[in-house]
């Protein structure tokens, strides 16, 4: 299933180790030209918070609010993918009021305890990060209002006479950077999401017409060039993701919404033909169906693609109507139906071909038609899940507790490094090093796990960089130049350059955010001053920050991805095996489906996050991580079989089978549950710090010889054929090729799942 942005490929990554210095610095800057490919939607959003950010530093300059934090606020909370509405404005100006005039007394009180301000300090950010833990945006949004109300009790330790004016501009700092945005998000410069959606849900479809291209002709021809493997990615999540915006910030109507779901749905949908199409592409099997047939495979193949070529138009035009793919969609609907019915005169003449290269052949023709019908007018609906169907999906996979362990993990852990940057920032006895607190903040943040160290070398080479293009700034403009123009102009540019970095993938992008971060907190604060003291100190704070938040995640209850990866890939094969035992007992409905597919997706986007992280944490993450994505794949491809299987029970094209046959179905997807729960039990087994997992229940039996089983189903709908009408015929044979590719799957899951290892290790 999207991963839309680019990543660096692991071969690449690892090869850095051992090639050639020349070698890897080639390979170095073919990563860099991957991660930086510009696009207009990268340098307009890169423009945009740039702009959020000079606006808000100019306003501070011009209304003499000291210090930087209102530029730092501006600049992180409006990154890309944040818009700030009313109520996220209303919401953080009315916390940093209340919480400013709170501290002020309540600074008063702690001053003489020392130990009372690290207790309180503790409680207060291990609050915000358990609340927050589900909402990655507020809680970025609250945890910098706390810091910044914090810094109020760092300033009344060393300048307690000045603890009114500091409150004063940290409270205006966040008033004028949330207004900024606020103006920026919803009169100014907009930047809707719906926009974003329909640009990511046309490239989804690009790329799967390339893919398409590739797979038709290496149909075509078995001794062309293997395919490509496939870039596994979760569409659904991110474009599911963009929907959900959409919704909560414009308000579309109900008709507007079902479109925008139903092509979400269908690049999805469109996704998984495509590589269930390259799976048949590249099977061994005998030439000779699909040469005989060779003309109108082309004719096929060229009319679909035409048709995507021209939904994916239709999508960038905003989908106000198909009056422009309608005579594309006509001609490969008049097609796809032409090669349909070749495909029922083959059946019929089955004796003349192989049974393998017949059911190859019916595969491929069955997926042409499939994307036909999803590239239709005619789609079938969106299925939008019920409610209640979507927390049977919950339910069925994964028990809630009252207390969510993760979210507590995270709040002690960012709780301890907190108080430990403030206790760092009170022996050295510097009112600047305040900004330790506003670094481990931004450092900190939610649904981090893993590669500690690699996170915090990026964050350190941002330092630095934006270290460096602040010493840049102090020395050509600050003594070059004492006007406002020029100091907002190298703020826009170096936050412009920041923002486009930030953007790439997380190989690159937590350097970006930490250069801008960086070059504010020690340019912006002096304004067009060119004191070089202070922002040695602001940024010797920084570093402490990132290096004191590394320290606490590594060491003090740490997690690693790869432990990560084999939780997350355990939650997939519950998500699949749920979803398969519906199947087996005609459970299923349309909106059920769907409902699985958003969870199995959301569960896939997980073990890729995981797995990607886990590459660098040693040799265990990273054999990890291959057999991780692997398996993932491969239950990919098994819970979309079983999909197959549930339409088909919904078509109702199986109701003339006998009861005998409709017997053996049965005991097939059982087996294949069956098989499923052994394999996940096996998962079970290797999970925790590489012990044992006791099981509560007795161990579960080998699964079934599922080749046997379906072997006897084969021969006794032969036997029976004779008499069904073509769409049962047809059925009874996509069903067959379904449960011969599951045998084909579970053999291959557990091989991949055999390379799993325990996480025995607890080294970085």
């Amino acid at each position: 299933m999207p991963l839309g942005s680019a990543r660096y490929d692991a071969n690449d990554r690892d090869s850095l180790l051992i090639d050639s210095p020349s070698r890897a610095l080639e390979r170095f800057f073919a990563f860099l030209a991957r991660e930086l490919a510009p696009s207009h939607r990268r340098v307009v959003e890169a423009a945009r918070n740039a702009a959020k950010s000079t606006v808000t530093t100019g306003l501070a300059a011009t209304m003499q609010i000291i210090g930087p934090f209102g530029p730092l606020f501006a600049f992180r909370i409006g990154q890309p993918g944040i818009s700030l509405g009313l109520f996220e404005g209303a919401l953080a100006i009315a916390c940093a009021a209340a919480m400013q005039a709170a501290i002020v007394p309540i600074t008063g009180e702690l001053l003489d305890y020392p130990g009372l301000i690290m207790a309180f300090l503790f409680v207060v950010f291990a609050t915000v990060a358990y609340l927050l833990w589900s909402n990655p945006r507020l809680f970025l949004i609250l945890a910098l209002v706390a810091v910044g109300t914090i810094t109020t009790v760092y300033v009344g330790i060393f300048e307690p006479g000045q603890i009114g004016w500091g409150s004063t501009y940290t409270f205006d700092g966040i008033l004028v950077a949330t207004l900024v945005m606020v103006v920026f998000d919803t009169l100014i410069w907009p930047s809707p999401a719906e926009p974003r959606l329909l640009e990511s849900i046309a490239a989804d479809l690009e790329r799967i017409r390339g893919r398409f291209r590739l797979v038709g002709k290496r149909y075509l021809d078995p001794f062309a060039d293997p395919l490509p493997a496939p870039q596994i990615t979760s569409i659904l999540a991110r474009n599911l993701a963009l929907l959900k915006s959409v919704e909560e910030h414009t308000k579309p109507a109900p008709r507007r919404l079902a479109s925008l779901l139903r092509a979400v749905m269908t690049a999805e949908h469109v996704y998984l033909e495509v590589e269930r199409l390259a799976v048949l592409a590249d099977e061994p099997v005998s030439d000779r169906v699909r040469q005989h047939y060779r003309e109108e495979l082309e004719l096929a193949l060229q009319a679909l693609e035409r048709a995507l070529t021209a939904t994916t138009e239709e999508i960038l035009a905003g989908l106000d109507g198909r009056q422009n793919s309608a005579k594309s969609i006509s001609d490969m609907r008049v097609t796809i139906r032409s090669l349909s019915e070749l495909a029922t005169q083959a059946t019929a003449a089955s004796d003349e071909f192989t049974p393998s290269g017949l059911s190859n052949f019916l595969g491929f023709v069955d997926g042409l038609e499939a994307i036909g019908n999803l590239l239709e007018s005619r789609e079938r609906p969106p299925g939008g899940a019920t409610a209640a169907e979507e927390a049977g999906v919950e339910a069925d996979v994964e028990p809630h507790s009252f207390i969510d362990p993760a979210a507590f993990r995270f709040s002690i852990k960012l709780g301890a490094a907190i108080t430990l940057g403030l206790l760092v920032g009170l022996t050295t006895q510097r009112a600047d090093l305040q900004t330790i607190l506003w670094s481990t903040i931004v450092a900190g943040q939610p649904n981090q796990y893993g590669a500690v160290v690699r996170k915090t070398l990026l964050r350190l080479t941002g330092c630095i960089v934006g270290g460096l293009a602040a010493l840049a700034a102090m020395i050509v403009v600050s003594q070059n130049f004492d006007s406002l123009p020029p100091y907002l102009v190298v703020i826009f540019a170096v936050t412009v350059f920041a923002t486009y970095v930030s953007q790439s993938s997380e190989w690159l992008g937590y350097a970006g955010i930490q250069a801008g971060i960086t070059f504010l907190i020690c340019y912006v604060g002096l304004a067009p001053a060119s004191d070089v003291y202070k922002p040695l100190w602001r940024f010797w704070g920084i570093v402490l920050g990132v290096l004191t938040t590394g320290f606490v995640f590594l060491f003090l209850w740490p997690e690693y991805a790869r432990d990560k990866l084999i939780e997350r890939l355990n939650r997939l094969l519950r998500t699949t095996l749920a979803f398969a035992r519906e199947v087996a007992q005609g459970r299923t409905t349309e909106g059920r489906i769907v409902a699985v597919e958003q969870r199995i997706s959301a569960d896939l986007l997980d073990v890729l996050n995981m797995a990607d992280q886990a590459r660098l944490e040693g040799r265990t993450g990273i054999a990890n991580s291959v057999a991780g994505v692997e398996a993932a794949a491969t239950l990919i491809r098994i819970a979309y079989r079983f999909e197959i299987l549930a339409r088909g029970r919904l078509s109702r094209s199986e109701a003339v089978l006998p009861k005998t046959l409709l017997e053996r179905r049965i005991a097939i997807e059982e087996a294949c549950c069956s098989s499923l729960a052994y394999r996940l039990e096996k998962l079970g087994r290797t999970e925790s710090s590489g012990q044992t997992v006791p099981s509560t229940t007795a161990p579960l039996s080998p699964p079934t010889d599922l080749e046997f089983m379906i072997e006897e189903f084969a021969a006794a709908g032969a036997l029976e054929s004779a008499d069904w009408p073509p769409d049962t015929r047809r059925g009874f044979v996509a069903q067959l090729e379904c449960y011969h590719r599951l045998q084909i799957l579970l053999a291959q899951l557990d091989a991949q799942l055999s390379q799993i290892e325990p996480c025995k290790e607890r080294t970085p």
